[in-house]
């Protein structure tokens, strides 16, 4: 069995305590700043700090610039870490002597097609069919065993095993298309 308890609000009452207590305040020399719709007190705190000392923010984004630099990042992780444009991260990199890298790619060269045939253990085998379970292509797969794209297909071969060439979508959705009329 649960009570009920009745409160009684007085509703009228809270806004009259509001306009005293900041009438109070500011009787006392309390400043009140009134922030635009749509920004927080965080925001705003933060603004007023860059605009005070601009210094302070180019010391702040030399040493981050050093540090994305350091790990590899390219211009784009550069922008949008910094809020910067092109332009102006090569010319805060070049006053300080830092060198901004190019992405690297995600694949490496091609290997060289004259290249003899690979001698395939059971082990890399293994491990190709292991990737290829937990969904990876066999572009990804000959890119994470080092292997050209063809050694993997012969992988395939020799072993009667079928590699994915493209993801997979959700078996859900594709039931649902093969039953759609053509």
């Amino acid at each position: 069995m649960t009570k009920k308890i009745k409160y009684s609000t007085d509703v009228s009452s809270a806004p009259e305590k509001l306009a005293e207590a900041v009438e109070h305040y500011v009787s006392q020399g309390g400043v009140i700043k009134v922030i635009a719709e749509g920004e927080s007190r965080e925001a705003e705190a933060s603004r007023t700090a860059r605009e005070a000392d601009p210094e302070t923010e180019l010391c702040a984004k030399v040493d981050l610039l050093k540090g994305l630099v350091a790990k590899g990042a390219g211009v784009a992780a550069l922008q949008y870490s910094l809020r910067m444009n092109q332009r102006e991260i090569k010319r805060l990199a070049s006053e300080n002597g830092l060198k901004i890298r190019c992405c690297q790619p995600v694949r490496r060269a091609r290997p060289n097609r004259t290249r003899g045939v690979a001698t395939l253990n059971d082990a890399t085998a293994g491990h190709a069919m292991h990737y290829s379970a937990l969904g990876y292509t066999v572009p990804e797969i000959a890119q994470l065993l080092g292997l050209s794209v063809r050694d993997v297909w012969d992988i395939g071969k020799a072993y009667r095993f079928e590699f994915k060439t493209t993801l997979q979508k959700d078996s859900g959705n594709a039931s649902q298309e093969d039953n759609q009329p053509t």
